[in-house]
Parts: structure tokens; sequence; C-alpha cells
């Protein structure tokens, strides 16, 4: 009889019925696409025969009645799951709302960010390079959870499945990891905006596929998932994410579906002229300018220290993430390839949820300030012209902090 029980409770979950018996998805995902004000983009995943609408109820917490507004499906890439994506629109700035997918189904919860900030706080945490294990991650996920974040930005090599079909249940993994781990106890889902790093791409680097053009089909091809399970930054691969005038998030791509150079640096040049007035002004991507474990030389490092990096310093970039090196790591401030009190700081360098790598001696590498092995989350946290980081590692440690304030 037990076994029969069990079977039956399977059967039920698999279905996305949780044991209560509530509608329960297989996967859920927040982000956005346009103002994280007043938008904000929910997918849900079920199984293809699970019947369900791509149909989401919505309201301000506590109120009365249920909107509800409907989306898109796609197909999870080599799966029988259905990837369904509801955009909402119109909403309050800086209010709690809970949501639905439909009348039997768990209630979850989301916030909006504010339109202006200046009376409070937003905070979010950075890192990169999140799934080697899924222990890992899930370790990482829960310390950063315990600072209330507004939400988190990963600046690629996210499930590690390299564009390839018999990795899928890498991404299986990485989803559950979400949903068991970054959502709070009042179901409270935190949002992610994802960039692109080599582990999301075929063969990891556009320049080893032979006929690649810079098209919507080549990155498609290239990176099938990253391209189908990620509503931001979505095609071209790089975008700017603006939160009101205090806050934009740039991520970008380090030669991965794109080049670093030609059409996405004339964007990067664009979209730093267009941003002069943002108060803080992060770019997020994945291969390193400032390595704290590869080489300092390196091809993909030498053209990113080419091309952006002259940007950063022109438009003054305060901080900039970088990922890739499985370690951690912080740079003196850097202008005009030397140490300087009004250059940009790198910080990183990808280790949320990964096996950690040897870091170069900080004695001996003229623009490290601090490098340890150690697998962690940034912490950043705004007031008004204030930045303050705080670096934790997956103890929950504090391993580094760092902070500026605007003129």
């Amino acid at each position: 009889m037990t076994r029969y029980l069990l079977i039956a409770v399977f059967v039920l979950i698999g279905a996305g019925r949780s044991i209560s018996g509530q509608f329960d998805p297989d996967g859920i995902f927040l982000t956005w696409k346009d103002d994280p004000a007043t938008t904000m983009v929910i997918d849900f995943h079920t199984q293809d025969d699970a019947l369900r609408e791509p149909v989401v109820d919505y309201r301000i917490y506590g109120e009365d009645p249920w909107n509800t507004a409907s989306g898109d499906t796609r197909p999870f890439p080599y799966t029988d799951r259905i990837i369904h994506r509801v955009h909402l629109s119109n909403l309050e700035p800086a209010s709690l709302y809970e949501f639905r997918f439909g009348d039997d189904s768990r209630i979850y919860r989301f916030r909006t960010m504010p339109a202006d900030p200046s009376k409070g706080t937003v905070r979010f945490a950075t890192g990169g390079d999140t799934r080697h294990r899924k222990d890992w991650m899930d370790r990482t996920n829960r310390v950063a959870m315990e600072y209330d974040l507004d939400f988190i930005a990963w600046g690629g090599d996210l499930a590690y499945a390299d564009g390839m079909e018999e990795r899928v249940y890498r991404w299986i993994e990485w989803f559950d990891s979400i949903k068991e781990t970054l959502i709070d106890d009042d179901g409270r889902v935190v949002p992610i905006i994802a960039g692109i790093g080599n582990h999301e791409v075929r063969n990891h680097y556009y320049t080893r596929h032979e006929g690649y053009e810079q098209t919507d089909a080549w990155r498609k091809k290239l990176a099938p998932y990253y391209y189908t399970l990620f509503a931001f930054p979505g095609q071209p691969g790089y975008g700017t994410l603006d939160f009101g005038s205090y806050l934009s998030i740039i991520l970008l791509d380090t030669d991965h579906s794109n080049p670093i150079d030609g059409i996405q640096t004339e964007w990067l040049h664009q979209a730093l002229e267009k941003r002069k007035g943002v108060k803080h002004l992060f770019p997020i991507y994945h291969v390193t300018a400032f390595p704290s474990h590869r080489n300092y030389e390196a091809p993909f490092q030498r053209r990113i220290r080419e091309h952006w990096v002259p940007l950063f310093e022109q438009y003054n970039i305060r901080v900039a993430f970088e990922n890739h090196d499985h370690t951690y790591k912080r740079t003196h401030p850097i202008r005009d390839g030397k140490v300087s009190e009004d250059g940009v700081v790198y910080i990183g360098d990808g280790a949320w949820g990964v096996r950690t790598r040897d870091v170069h001696s900080v004695d001996e590498t003229w623009y490290l300030k601090r490098a340890e092995s150690a697998r962690h989350a940034i912490i950043v946290t705004l007031h008004g012209n204030e930045c303050d980081m705080v670096m934790v590692d997956e103890d929950g440690d504090v391993i580094d902090r760092f902070r500026y304030m605007l003129d």
C-alpha cells in the first residue's frame, strides 16, 4: 500500500501538483525587460501535458479583486517542459504584489522597485559562475537571501550546459535551485538578471564556429537555452536595464555569441553616453579584463581592455563586475593602465557555486588589491549617492568590503 501511495504522490508532483493538491509550477523565474518600478516578467514552467494556459492573476498584496494577464508559451529546449511567459505592466512602484497561476495555485509575491529611492535603499546581489554543483549554488543562494535582496544580477556561466542537449539536466537543476532557495518564507520570488558566459554557448566562443554571422539566428544556434529561457536581455545578447535615474545595469557579451568589438562596442558607447546622468552605473560581463587567475595577456582579456575599458574610464564608471576566473578579487582603481585614485575598480571573479581556483599573488600583481579562492556573493546596497558592498562567502562570513560616495 505504501509503495502505491508514493507512486501516486510522484505522479501528482510530476503533473505540477504539490502534495497538498495545489498547482505548483515545475520552475518559476522573474525578471524585467522594461521599467522595474512598473513592470515584471513572470515565467513559469509546466510539463507539456499539464494543460495550463500562460495566465497570471495578480494584485497589490491584500487588495481585491485579482487582475488577470495573459502571455505566450515556448518550448524549453530538449525537454517536455513548456515555458509560460507573462509580462505585467502598469504596476505601482515600490509595492508588494501577490500572484498566482489560477485559483488552484499557490500564491507567490514580488516587489516592484522604487521609482525614486531617495528615502530608502536598494539592495542586490551579484556574482557569476553559479552551478558546478547544485548544493554549492544552493548554499550561496541562501547566504545572499539573508540580505533581503531586491534582485540578483549574474554575469554568466549559469548552468554549465554549453548549449548541449545531453546537459539539459543541468538547467533543470539550476531552476530547481532557484525555486528551492530564492523564494522566501512568505513566497516572495527574487527577480534575476542573467548575463551570458562561455558555458551558455556551444564551443564557448563564436570564433570557433565556421561561417558565423552576427544575426539572431546564429546567436540562438550557439546558445539555444540562453535565448529561450530568459526574457532579458534577449537578442542580441547584451542590453541595459534602467532603474529610474538612480541605477543602470549593463549586461555585455565577452565574445560568446557576439564580438566584443565593432557593433557591441559602438552600442556600449551610445549606452554610456545616454546614461551620463545616472547615479550608479554597473557594467556586468563574464570574461575578466583584469584576471585574478587567468593570463593577463590572453586575447579575450586584452580585447576587453582595448575596446571597453577606455569607455568605462571616459564615462567615469566607478565599479565594473567581472566573472569567469572562479575566485574572488577586487582591484585597485585603474585608469590609463595604472593605479589611479579616480580609476575604475573591477570586482568579481565569478565563484558563486563552482570549484574555486588559485589566485595570482596580490603582492606581485600590480592591479590586485584583494584576491582569494572563495565561493561568494557580492551584496550591493545603494542609498542616494552612497554605494556599500559587502562580500560574503558561502558560510556567510564577510571576506571584503568596499564603499564609494558620489560627488
